[in-house]
């Protein structure tokens, strides 16, 4: 690739492959973007296949591969804060499986040349759909550029968006700083480091409280950039939206349903499914919130007690 149209780019990555359906989107994923030819690739790998997944990466990248297999009973940012170290690079792409690139490369680093113009802290580089974009587009644009929109979001901004989704009936606290995203090192940081929110939503063996709601505020102003167009695309997941994850489209083989794959890979889902098939319907809504909130008592307490 021209040096011209090269970027200070790192593919992070702390994910966990357990099967063969998760290893090949792995690889699907991979392959989708690696033409960007980002300058590094920090990459940690845990569960049953994490060495045939690790073997994969290694012929493809050789040198530019700084590869690591933690797996400490501390959880997922313990062991992501380790390999963090070894990060050089500008921007930092936190790189989801399960995500394929669907343009050229040299859209994505257009818009990466666009963040660093415009000093953006985030790029959402997936779920490019009218319900995760259109709320922010009520707002007035901070930078606008060729491949980027960009935005400012900060307390006022989130209490608009909340009082606009409380409008359409959804009361529910929105994300902010989700899992795929380029970000700016520092800011990557930041993220990586907070130790918010206090009141834990997931086990700390999960990924899953790198994703900041509004109310986590964890900084006071983020400089927030969308793309222009599409840029990757879930494989299986929806979002709430009919149509629109690869599998739904047809452009992504339906081997393992994201039913059957939620199952393998979480043991929680099979006792939440028993749960709504014995329980009155009446009593269910209020039955899980009351398991979730103990879930997240002893997720937030079993951190603490192995800091």
């Amino acid at each position: 690739m021209n040096k011209d149209n090269q970027v200070s780019l790192a593919i992070f990555a702390n994910f966990f492959i357990d099967n063969e359906e998760r290893l090949q989107r792995m690889k699907d994923s991979f392959n989708s973007f690696k033409a960007v030819e980002p300058q590094e690739w920090i990459i940690n790998i845990r569960g049953k296949y994490k060495f045939q997944a690790g073997q994969y990466l290694k012929t493809e990248l050789g040198e530019k591969l700084n590869l690591f297999y933690q797996n400490s009973t501390f959880g997922w940012f313990h062991d992501s804060k380790k390999i963090f170290k070894y990060i050089t690079a500008k921007f930092v792409l936190n790189w989801i499986e399960d995500h394929i690139m669907i343009v050229k490369p040299q859209i994505l680093i257009n818009c990466i040349k666009e963040m660093d113009n415009f000093n953006v802290n985030q790029l959402w580089y997936s779920w490019f759909i009218p319900s995760v974009i259109d709320p922010y587009n009520t707002e007035e644009k901070f930078k606008d550029g060729n491949f980027i929109t960009v935005h400012k979001i900060d307390d006022l901004t989130c209490l608009k968006i909340r009082n606009l989704r409380k409008k359409n009936g959804n009361f529910k606290d929105f994300c902010v700083i989700p899992a795929q995203t380029i970000m700016e090192k520092k800011f990557f940081e930041t993220v990586l480091f907070s130790k918010k929110p206090y009141f834990r939503r997931t086990s700390r063996k999960t990924p899953h409280d790198f994703e900041k709601r509004s109310k986590d505020k964890i900084v006071k102003l983020i400089i927030n950039a969308f793309p222009k167009q599409e840029l990757f695309v879930s494989i299986d997941d929806d979002l709430f939206t009919p149509g629109y994850s690869l599998i739904s489209r047809g452009a992504y083989p339906d081997r393992v349903s994201r039913k059957n794959l939620a199952i393998l890979e979480d043991p929680p889902i099979i006792f939440r499914k028993k749960i709504k098939k014995f329980l009155p319907k009446k009593i269910i809504p209020i039955t899980l919130l009351i398991i979730g909130l103990i879930y997240r008592t002893f997720f937030t307490l079993n951190i603490f007690w192995n800091k």
